[in-house]
């Protein structure tokens, strides 16, 4: 047997070298492909390992403040801090610190947003003429959102004479000195006759209007409406108020060293520190003012330019003006009815205004610049799709921006659309015993830069509301084009969609001074910490022992304080799509992309990457068997006149049993060897993480392969018969109609050989199954990461392997199409020559191949697109891209087949009547 085996490959190499190099290529992709995916899953793993740990592991929130949204995607909302102000005791704080395995425990008590106004200077000396009498008009507008929202704000008056002086008159006026002498008070009247029309309305622009007047013979007398002062530099200009939003929060310093190292990132002064307490100072004979200790931000995210447009009106005759100009009836409307032109712009941007406010906050004493503090709603959202929302708007009354006193004046921001619902806790602004002020002040201890905090990776990112604004992008051009291609960031609109982070943070003590009754209207003592972010002692990674640590203190959290937990280690940004309603200003619906955050996305992960590797192991095992089995039974149609002969010579069923598959055997021991040695180069050049042992498994995998792709062929060899040997290679009834043509001669050939087509046309129902299989991976791993920023990452990392799996079977579907084609016209090569004789030209009977090669393909690529599809709706669920995808999948399928056909069908041309009747 032994010596018939070797004389068979010997004198039958070009068969024995085909059915090598079918093993040796089968066996080396096997082994490379898996060491190919082992190396994707050892890379994929560490980069879950990376990026598993987020800023805190847990996080704790009042209880009943997750929205349905949130529950049913596990999402930790955006914006989700802006939006809650209170709801944990000191008490369950403290019971959250004395849990066994917490680390840290790190709470934010948002107090409010605080509506503090600074006045910014408006230098207009460069706009001067030399003329004797100058009026300007200072027409201020804020604008925002990129440009795109445009806020009025009050108008300025300067009044600016070169010829006149001023003189101060007995009742502290100024009056002018006109020609001939005779003085006349100025300026005053202004502010008198605008009382007339005044309304209680919080965003009367004329409230915001005052008059400035200067004169060049007396610069050392001015009218000034504003405790500021002269402009500095003898400029002449003005001041405009502006409101500036300052939100307030409360921190336990110590913990957020610990958790985000805020000691690091302090500029100036020193840290806030827990036992820095709320003292009393001495601020006048009979006043004291309590002041609360303050780390404040050297950073605003305000996005908001002040335009200030400089127009020089056009001026009356002398007597006119002066008559109309000092009625205390009508001076307000005669300047707001004079005419003129514009003469030059002043732009100043919220940054400047915010380091004025804080070079305010630096004086020595303490800083009361606001009137009560608003808290605010959540953002509500209406779900229209997969990953899209529509932000519900939200409509406030004019009464919730009255203070105790003044009326209440807002910016004119707050006209616009607003996403929530505003609250106000209006100071008393009344002494207590003592003397002391009940309404805190503040007093800096130091200042602090978010963006020296130290980063975290933004795979895993987590919202840090306290420190940064929510980032929000446009994710549209006509979004893009009106925020001008920067983010949605926060303005003056107390109810925007985005809010600032706090700028202002106090310690827990101080905390107290806010939420007393007594001081604030409505203020929250019982619950007043609105959320703890928790890192558990001992979280290495995404190990199992890690995990349970986690997953049991928040366990232990839930049950002894009874309050929300989300786990959001492993967690990871999922991008959402969100659209926001047109301004009232100006700014166009937006459609904008934030990054909420998806809870174990990681964990889900790493059980599925296992069965991801499981699913191409197979893929790539099935489809090399696939190749060999038809390989095999090639050999076998090749030589049926031989296992006939030898059934005659005496040759028992067993026998030829083992004699076909022994030399299938030893032909993949052959190229099991050969395998090894270029699998081991292969796997040094393509840099895989392949152990020597897995190397040494290619002859194995090489033997194992050719025998069991060769025991069908083999049993099938061993059933033949003594006939065998003189019987056409190709039997099969006549067709019960005429054939018409080449397509249904194609039909009629495929339905002799029907086990045949029906191989051929199973290695493209593989081929197209693994591109139904790959997108069944996807979809499955869709549910998890699609929209995540680590799903993302991860998916650039596989997708070649995953591209090499689908593209080998594919390649093997194609030849294995093109042997079924390559035997069929060797067996019925006497036909086609005889087809030749009578007519038919080589185009013919090459489109007769071509037609045989399609028909397989139809056969074996759209059952193989369906079973994709099916595949898929089972995983992940069905839509048009699914369906899609199995059109195309069918597509690639057929054209594989029609590919693998080409060569066949070039051959036709050789077979020449000699050639085939000296083959027969």
């Amino acid at each position: 047997m032994t010596r018939f085996l070797w004389s068979q490959l010997i004198h039958r190499r070009s068969r024995t070298l085909t059915l090598g190099v079918g093993i040796l290529v089968a066996a080396v992709s096997f082994t490379l492909l898996t060491s190919a995916v082992a190396t994707s899953q050892v890379r994929v793993i560490g980069t879950i390992e990376e990026h598993f740990r987020p800023a805190y592991d847990i996080l704790v929130r009042p209880a009943g403040s997750f929205t349905e949204l949130e529950r049913r995607e596990q999402l930790v909302q955006q914006n989700y801090l802006s939006g809650i102000f209170g709801g944990i005791t000191f008490q369950q704080y403290r019971e959250i610190r004395r849990i066994p395995g917490v680390e840290v425990a790190a709470p934010i008590a948002n107090i409010g947003y605080t509506l503090p106004f600074r006045s910014v200077r408006i230098p207009i000396t460069r706009f001067l003429s030399d003329d004797e009498r100058q009026m300007y008009r200072l027409r201020q507008e804020w604008l925002a959102h990129g440009g795109s929202s445009s806020y009025q704000g009050g108008m300025i008056y300067v009044y600016y004479t070169t010829g006149t002086r001023f003189a101060l008159l007995p009742n502290g006026l100024i009056g002018e000195v006109l020609r001939g002498g005779r003085t006349v008070p100025i300026c005053v009247a202004f502010s008198r006759s605008k009382g007339h029309i005044l309304s209680d309305s919080p965003f009367n622009l004329a409230l915001r209007q005052g008059l400035y007047c200067y004169s060049k013979r007396t610069p050392e007398i001015s009218w000034l409406p504003t405790d500021e002062g002269p402009l500095p530099g003898g400029e002449i200009g003005a001041y405009a108020d502006v409101f500036f939003p300052i939100p307030v929060a409360a921190i336990d310093p110590a913990q957020e060293i610990r958790l985000v190292g805020l000691d690091r990132a302090v500029v100036a002064g020193r840290i806030l520190r827990s036992d820095d307490r709320v003292v009393t100072e001495q601020v006048a004979p009979n006043a004291k003012y309590r002041t609360v200790p303050i780390l404040v931000s050297a950073r605003t995210y305000l996005d908001e330019t002040l335009r200030v447009v400089v127009e020089r009106l056009d001026l009356p005759s002398e007597p006119l003006f002066h008559k109309a100009f000092t009625s205390d009836l009508h001076a307000y409307r005669f300047l707001n009815r004079l005419q003129g032109h514009d003469v030059g712009k002043v732009a100043v941007d919220a940054v400047e205004v915010y380091d004025a406010y804080l070079q305010r906050l630096q004086g020595p004493r303490p800083a009361l610049d606001y009137d009560g503090y608003w808290t605010s709603s959540p953002v509500t959202y209406r779900v229209l799709g997969a990953g899209r929302l529509a932000a519900i708007p939200n409509r406030n009354a004019r009464e919730v921006y009255r203070s105790r006193f003044g009326g209440g004046w807002a910016p004119q921001e707050n006209r616009d659309t607003q996403f929530r619902r505003l609250t106000l806790h209006r100071a008393s602004n009344l002494f207590g015993p003592g003397n002391v002020y009940e309404t805190p002040g503040v007093r800096v201890i130091g200042t602090f830069d978010p963006e020296l905090l130290p980063g975290f990776s933004p795979l895993s990112e987590v919202p840090l509301e306290t420190y940064y604004p929510p980032a929000v992008y446009p994710a549209d051009a006509p979004s893009r084009r009106a925020l001008g291609g920067g983010p949605l960031l926060p303005t003056q609109n107390l109810g925007d969609y985005v809010s600032q982070p706090p700028l202002m943070l106090t310690n827990l003590r101080g905390l107290r001074a806010f939420t007393d009754p007594t001081a604030f209207e409505g203020a929250n003592r019982s619950a007043p910490i609105s959320v703890i972010r928790v890192r558990v002692a001992g979280v290495t990674g995404p190990d199992e022992m890690s995990r349970e640590r986690i997953r049991r203190v928040a366990e232990l959290i839930h049950q002894r304080t009874g309050l929300a937990v989300d786990i959001t280690a492993g967690s990871s940004p999922r991008q959402m799509l969100v659209e926001l309603p047109p301004g009232k200003f100006g700014r166009p619906a937006l459609l904008v992309r934030e990054g909420w955050v998806e809870k174990g996305v990681a964990i889900r992960f790493l059980s599925a990457v296992d069965r991801k590797s499981l699913a191409l192991f197979v893929l790539v095992l099935v489809v090399c068997a696939f190749f060999l089995a038809n390989a095999a039974f090639a050999s076998v149609r090749a030589r049926r006149a031989e296992i006939g002969t030898l059934l005659c010579l005496g040759w028992g069923r067993g026998t030829i049993f083992r004699a076909v598959l022994g030399e299938l055997a030893l032909v993949g021991l052959v190229a099991g060897v050969a395998g090894t040695a270029l699998a081991a180069a292969l796997v040094g050049l393509l840099s895989l993480q392949m152990s020597v042992l897995r190397t040494l498994l290619v002859a194995p995998i090489a033997v194992v392969l050719a025998v069991t792709a060769g025991a069908l062929p083999a049993l099938r060899a061993s059933r033949s018969t003594p006939l065998d040997a003189v019987r056409p290679a190709v039997v099969g009834r006549a067709p019960r109609g005429p054939v018409r043509g080449v397509s249904s001669m194609a039909v009629v050939n495929l339905r002799r050989v029907r086990s045949r087509a029906l191989l051929g046309a199973g290695g493209l129902f593989v081929a197209v199954g693994a591109l139904a299989l790959l997108l069944s991976i996807t979809l499955s791993f869709r549910g998890v990461l699609v929209g995540t920023l680590l799903g993302e990452a991860i998916s650039i990392q596989v997708r070649g392997v995953d591209l090499a799996s689908v593209a080998l079977a594919v390649a093997l579907g194609g030849l294995s199409v093109a042997d079924v084609l390559f035997l069929n016209l060797r067996e019925r090569a006497p036909e086609l020559v005889t087809l030749r004789a009578s007519g038919w030209e080589e185009r013919h009977l090459s489109g007769l191949v071509a037609a045989e090669g399609l028909g397989m393909g139809i056969l074996g690529a759209v059952p193989g697109a369906a079973a994709g599809v099916l595949l898929a709706w089972l995983i992940g669920g069905i839509d048009a891209a699914v369906v899609l995808a199995g059109v195309l999948g069918a597509g690639v399928g057929i054209l594989v087949a029609l590919a693998g056909s080409a060569f066949p069908a070039l051959l036709i041309g050789r077979m020449t009547p000699p050639a085939v009747l000296a083959e027969e």
